[in-house]
Formats: structure tokens, C-alpha cells, sequence
């Protein structure tokens, strides 16, 4: 497989945009990461995807805990400013410290405190397998979109009008179910419009 044809199919994936903390001994790592998922609610778990060359992944791995956040639209310079390397990543950043121990950054979307149950190698990565100490949210903010190496938005579609329903000839529903083809959505396709 191509490996500049992979990475371009694979940015065609849309995914929120988050921001990892550790702390190992008396330094705070951060990294942004576009691969970070729900994993399980009973009991709450998540999985983070790190490349093993990055400071970040040995902090994760050594103290074991570490603090997703997921960014809000207005965040993309957070998003930028942990995606390099820098002598001091949170330079400006509003944060407090977790009884975990990594730092907290203010006004995101949403943070995981959690701890890491599993590890799992995968290509340059470790899979981190973790459980979820405690989690929060914020209401009424827009999450940060990162598609095809860009940060972008989540926009919604006009809302769609009937204009009129005409049943579908005589046979056709079942020439559409047999063909995969929902015959919910060819009437969406044929006699709505937006």
C-alpha cells in the first residue's frame, strides 16, 4: 500500500480535534491528537492512539494517567500550539491540576481524566486503553473539526421540505430493497427538496 495514497484516503475521515496532558515527574507533557474514541460505558473507557517517537507517549506510558480534552471550535490555535514542538506547550493556556495529576485545560469542549488499563502496539502507535476516572462537559459550544489536514466546522443542513409524496410504482420497492437501496431514502432523493 501506498503510504501517500493511504494518508490521503485516511483524511477523508472527519474526527474531532483533541488535546492530551501527562505529567512524569516533575514536567508537563501535551499533545494534540485527531485519534481518540469512546470505548466502552460499562465501565467508561476510552482509547487514545500515540505515536511512540513523541515525548508525550512515554509520559502517558510511565505515569500512566493522563486528561483527554476535546477542543471547541475556537480553539484551533490550542490545537496548533501542542501540535509542534516547544520548550513550553502550555505558555499562556489557562489550566489547573487534576488530583491526578496532569494539568486541566480551561473552557474545552469536554475532558476524560483517565487511567491507562491496557497497551496495545500497533505500526509507529500504542493504543492506550484506558478507564475513565471522571469526565465533563460543557453545553452550547461547537466542537473543532480536523478533515483532510485542516481545521474546519461541523455545518448543518437546511432543513428539508416536503414538496409532495408520490407512492413508487408498482414494483419498484421491491426492485430497491433487492438492490440495497432504501426506498425510504429514493423518495427523499426524488420528491423532496431542500
Amino acid at each position: 500500500m501506498d503510504r501517500n495514497e493511504f494518508r490521503n484516503a485516511a483524511g477523508h475521515f472527519a474526527s474531532g480535534v483533541t488535546v492530551v496532558t501527562a505529567r512524569h515527574g516533575d514536567t508537563d507533557y501535551g499533545i494534540t491528537l485527531s485519534a481518540l474514541s469512546s470505548l466502552s460505558v460499562d465501565p467508561p473507557m476510552v482509547l487514545i492512539c500515540v505515536n511512540r517517537a513523541v515525548p508525550s507517549h512515554d509520559a502517558i506510558k510511565n505515569s500512566g494517567v493522563f486528561v483527554a480534552h476535546v477542543l471547541a471550535r475556537h480553539q484551533n490555535r490550542l490545537a496548533g500550539q501542542f501540535s509542534r514542538s516547544a520548550a513550553d506547550k502550555f505558555a499562556g493556556v489557562d489550566c489547573t491540576r487534576s488530583s491526578a495529576g496532569p494539568l486541566v485545560i480551561a473552557r474545552t469542549l469536554a475532558h476524560f481524566v483517565c487511567r491507562v488499563a491496557h497497551t496495545v502496539p500497533g505500526g509507529t502507535h500504542t493504543v492506550f486503553l484506558s478507564d475513565v476516572l471522571h469526565a465533563d462537559a460543557v453545553a452550547g459550544l461547537e466542537p473543532l473539526v480536523y478533515y483532510r489536514g485542516g481545521f474546519g466546522r461541523i455545518a448543518e443542513e437546511p432543513a428539508v421540505v416536503p414538496v409532495r409524496q408520490t407512492p413508487l410504482p408498482a414494483g419498484l420497492e421491491d426492485d430497491l430493497v433487492g438492490s440495497g437501496v432504501s426506498p425510504a431514502a429514493f423518495r427523499l432523493g426524488s420528491f423532496y427538496q431542500s
